[in-house]
């Protein structure tokens, strides 16, 4: 009888975790791979790739930024896991950074179809303060913003769009 109980509460946080959790609709719209929407008009200067992938049961969200440069260089990555805060039922972010610093993020009210979160980079000479957007502009389109704080004002370091490039992913960290 025990077990046949502990089944149910199982079976009834796991419903609980996929109905209301707000990792969900994240998860559900980014899993994939993406690459910048490129302008025919303007050569790149660098390559760029973000994969995002679930990880244990989907209760968590990877995303691996990885930029090349022209010659095939890798000059900047990065490793983010994304998950819910048991506090305050919002998501979080905590990056890991090719240059050594690492972010402490959390998802402030954001409108629906994005994610908007405010937070600090540890050990970076060049950021300090931001706030990092994420725009669902439709299925198979993203727009990420990037806004660090100056001065107590947000301003615009980075706004790029993204096209979705595949909804498989590979889960290995490069």
């Amino acid at each position: 009888m025990l077990a046949v109980t502990l089944l149910a509460v199982a079976m009834d946080a796991q419903e609980s975790f996929s109905s209301a959790n707000p990792i969900v609709p994240f998860r559900s719209f980014l899993v994939g791979v993406w690459e910048p929407v490129r302008d025919p008009g303007k050569p790149d200067r660098y390559s760029e790739m973000i994969r995002f992938a679930p990880i244990l049961d989907g209760r968590f969200v990877t995303w691996q930024q990885i930029i090349h440069d022209s010659a095939g260089k890798l000059i900047y990555r990065d490793f983010v896991v994304f998950g819910v805060d048991p506090d305050t039922q919002m998501l979080f972010l905590h990056a890991y950074n090719s240059d050594g610093s690492i972010d402490r993020t959390h998802q402030v009210v954001s409108p629906a179809g994005s994610w908007a979160f405010v937070g600090t980079v540890y050990g970076s000479e060049k950021f300090l303060d931001y706030r990092y957007t994420l725009f669902r502009l439709d299925d198979t389109h993203l727009r990420v913003l990037i806004e660090l704080l100056k001065a107590g004002k947000y301003e615009t370091f980075s706004d790029r769009q993204y096209v979705r490039q595949a909804m498989e992913v590979s889960r290995e960290i490069e």
